[in-house]
């Protein structure tokens, strides 16, 4: 009788557990996959938080976050590959590979990366903390051959979205460089 019941429970918890790991998984990627802040914030508790490197201070908030994420990342079309994950309880750790409308077009490998995600009991993701992978190669040489062509075709264009060797990361200037990167790659055809 104790080895049917034992039985029993393990039948009905292994199930009901999977199904809510692949929820979360679920929620993770396609959090990591939102291209706009209504999308991103359906996953997000009230009370989120992010951290960058590590948990220091209080991190961003829910609005902070999310209006961080709508003056690059979101208008760049994130693309993120999930390489591996693991969990206990409610806290995952994933780490992966992200390409973008910027990354793409130029070549680059991605950045990769990982995270911490944190959820609370009603399955929203409550904290994140974002660690980028050491070994992260620089996108400028990858870059470079874009930024000739502009500068020599299009260089008003390209002073509102690079200037002093650095990208101008607004949603505006975001927008601008997919429209940049898609007449730098036609003329190469």
């Amino acid at each position: 009788m104790k080895n049917s019941f034992l039985l029993f429970w393990l039948l009905a918890w292994v199930p009901a557990n999977t199904c809510t790991n692949n929820m979360q998984l679920k929620e993770i990627t396609f959090y990591l996959n939102a291209s706009d802040t209504t999308e991103k914030s359906k996953y997000m508790a009230n009370n989120f938080h992010s951290f960058f490197m590590n948990k220091e201070g209080s991190g961003k908030n829910k609005s902070q976050a999310l209006q961080s994420f709508q003056n690059w990342d979101g208008p760049m079309h994130p693309d993120i590959k999930i390489i591996n994950y693991t969990f206990h309880d409610s806290i995952w750790t994933v780490t992966f590979n992200e390409q973008n409308d910027f990354t793409k077009p130029i070549g680059f490998p991605g950045w990769k990366g990982k995270t911490t995600f944190v959820f609370n009991a009603a399955g929203l993701i409550k904290e994140t903390v974002y660690v980028p992978d050491s070994t992260n190669i620089s996108y400028k040489p990858f870059l470079q051959p874009a930024l000739n062509w502009l500068r020599q075709n299009m260089p008003n264009e390209l002073i509102e979205v690079y200037q002093n060797g650095k990208l101008i990361q607004t949603e505006t200037a975001a927008i601008k460089w997919r429209i940049l990167l898609q007449k730098w790659q036609s003329q190469k055809k």
